[in-house]
């Protein structure tokens, strides 16, 4: 009877991806992504900077991120992964088989981001 199962649980792919957008947003030397933006985007626009994969109980995330000049962009990107694999983990109780980091622009603080250049930019890959 101890070992009897009584259902299922499964976790959205949209839940890990919200997670992980949410766990990014809270780390310094990340950039503005979009116009009029204050920190790493979150809610239904982030599912642009984020992406994920679930198979079975394995989760592989990539996120594009902005960072900030005067930020070491290595240990920004260090401290995502960091960030995004511990908190899924911690979370759903899934295991993260990957966190890739695409580091997309370096930008001044106070540049503003156009997000029409960035389109052209996105378009023509």
């Amino acid at each position: 009877m101890v070992g009897e199962e009584k259902g299922s649980v499964g976790i959205s792919r949209d839940v890990v991806t919200a997670i992980a957008g949410i766990a990014v947003s809270e780390i310094d030397g990340i950039a503005n992504l979009g116009h009029g933006d204050s920190s790493f985007r979150r809610g239904e626009g982030m599912k642009r900077y984020v992406d994920t994969s679930v198979e079975g109980d394995v989760v592989t995330v990539t996120v594009r991120i902005t960072v900030l000049y005067g930020n070491q962009i290595h240990k920004v990107a260090k401290q995502v992964q960091t960030r995004i694999k511990a908190e899924i983990e911690r979370m759903t109780g899934l295991r993260v088989s990957a966190v890739n980091v695409d580091v997309q622009r370096l930008v001044q603080a106070d540049d503003p981001i156009d997000e029409s250049e960035e389109e052209c930019d996105n378009s023509e890959s």
